[in-house]
C-alpha cells in the first residue's frame, strides 16, 4: 500500500523522505522561520514540518498543573499570515509544506492552506473526534504512534481502514530526547510484518544512528526535529539538529538505502569476474588430485571443482595437469 506526499509516491522500496521538524523553532518570528525553512533545504530536507493550534481548544487554560504548557505554547502560536509565508517560502523553495493540527481548527485552517498531508501527533492517536476531523479531509495522513499502547495502534488502524484512508504508520518513542537503548526500532520491522503500509520513523534519539539503522529496517519516511541554531530560546531547540548534522543525516539514510540492495542472495558481475583468481579449479599433481587456484573452469568448459569429483569415474585415468573430464 503506498503513499502521497505532493509529488512523490512513496513504497516500501522508496529512497527516503526526509522531514524537518520545525514544530515551535520558528520562536514566532517570521524571519527567523523563513531562514530556518531556507537552512532545511540546504540540508537536503524534503518537506517542512510545523504544529498548528489554537492552543485554548488543546490546553485546560484553567489547570495550575498545565499552565507552563499552556504559556509555551500561546507564546509559539502561529497565525493564519505567517502560516501562508511559511508555506509559499517552502513551496518556493520545492519543500513540501505541512503540519501537525492540534485542535480541530488546525485542520479547516490546514486545509484551506491546502497541504498535501496531514501529521497526527501522538498524543492524539487516541483522539476519535481529531482523528475524524481528519480523515474527513481525504488527506494522507502521517500517524506517529509514540506512547501508544497496541491496542490502541491497532484500534486506529482499523479506523483508517474503515474510511480507506491513505497512511503512513510512522514508529515513534516518545522521550526527548530518546536513549539509544530505548528507540524500540524492532518495532519497523514488527509494523513491516503486521501491516501494509508504508512505514516511517519519528526519531527524538540524539545524532545520526537510529535513523541510519531505521532506513535499514525499511522505514522510508524519517523525521527528525531542525533548528536554525540549537543556542536559540525556545523549548526544542536544544533536542533538535542543527543544520549542519541534519546534513550529514540526509547523506547518510540515502547512502543507507543504497547499501540495502535487493532482497534475496544476489551476485554482482563484478563478483564473478574474480572467479579466475578467487576460486580453485581440480589438478593432478604427483598423482593427486589437489584444488588450487586459478579457477579455470567457466559455465562453458569441462574443468571441474571439487563438487565435481564425485561425478568423476576412475580419477586414476586423468593425466597431469587441470582435470578436464566429460561424464
Amino acid at each position: 500500500m503506498n503513499f502521497t506526499i505532493g509529488d512523490r509516491k512513496l513504497t516500501r522500496k522508496a529512497s527516503p523522505y526526509l522531514v524537518a521538524e520545525i514544530g515551535l523553532n520558528h520562536n514566532n518570528d517570521i524571519e527567523i522561520g523563513k531562514r530556518t525553512i531556507e537552512k532545511a533545504k540546504e540540508a537536503g530536507a524534503d518537506a517542512v514540518k510545523f504544529q498548528t493550534y489554537t492552543t485554548e481548544e488543546f490546553v485546560d487554560v484553567k489547570n495550575n498543573e498545565t499552565k507552563f504548557l499552556f504559556d509555551i505554547f500561546k507564546q509559539y502560536e502561529l497565525t493564519e499570515n505567517f502560516h501562508r509565508q511559511f508555506q509559499k517560502t517552502a513551496n518556493d523553495l520545492g519543500l513540501d509544506f505541512f503540519s501537525t493540527p492540534l485542535c480541530e481548527s488546525a485542520v479547516d485552517l490546514l486545509t484551506n492552506l491546502n497541504v498535501p498531508v496531514f501529521k497526527v501527533a501522538s498524543g492524539d492517536i487516541v483522539n476519535l473526534g481529531l482523528l475524524q476531523k481528519i480523515i474527513q479531509t481525504k488527506k494522507p495522513i502521517l500517524v506517529s504512534t509514540g506512547a501508544a499502547l497496541p491496542e490502541e495502534v491497532i484500534r486506529s488502524l482499523e479506523l483508517f481502514k474503515k474510511h480507506q484512508t491513505e497512511i503512513c504508520l510512522m514508529h515513534c518513542v516518545s522521550l526527548y530526547p530518546t536513549p539509544l537503548n530505548k528507540t524500540n526500532l524492532n518495532t519497523i520491522r514488527y509494523f513491516l510484518d503486521t501491516t501494509e503500509y508504508v512505514i516511517g520513523f519519528s526519531d527524538h534519539s540524539d545524532g545520526t544512528l537510529a535513523s541510519n539503522i531505521a532506513v535499514g529496517f525499511g522505514a522510508v519516511v524519517i523525521e527528525k526535529h531542525f533548528t536554525l541554531d540549537k543556542n536559540l530560546d525556545g523549548p526544542d531547540h536544544q533536542i533538535s539538529m542543527d543544520p549542519e548534522s541534519f546534513k550529514k543525516l540526509a547523506t547518510e539514510i540515502q547512502t543507507v538505502h543504497q547499501m540495502k540492495g535487493e532482497y534475496g542472495k544476489n551476485t554482482h558481475q563484478e563478483e564473478t569476474n574474480g572467479w579466475f583468481y578467487g576460486r580453485r579449479s581440480l589438478y593432478k599433481q604427483n598423482g593427486k588430485i589437489m584444488a588450487l587456484r586459478p579457477a579455470l573452469h567457466t559455465k562453458e568448459n569441462d574443468v571441474f571443482d571439487s563438487w565435481e569429483l564425485s561425478r568423476v569415474v576412475d580419477p586414476s585415468k586423468i593425466p597431469e595437469g587441470p582435470v578436464r573430464f566429460k561424464i
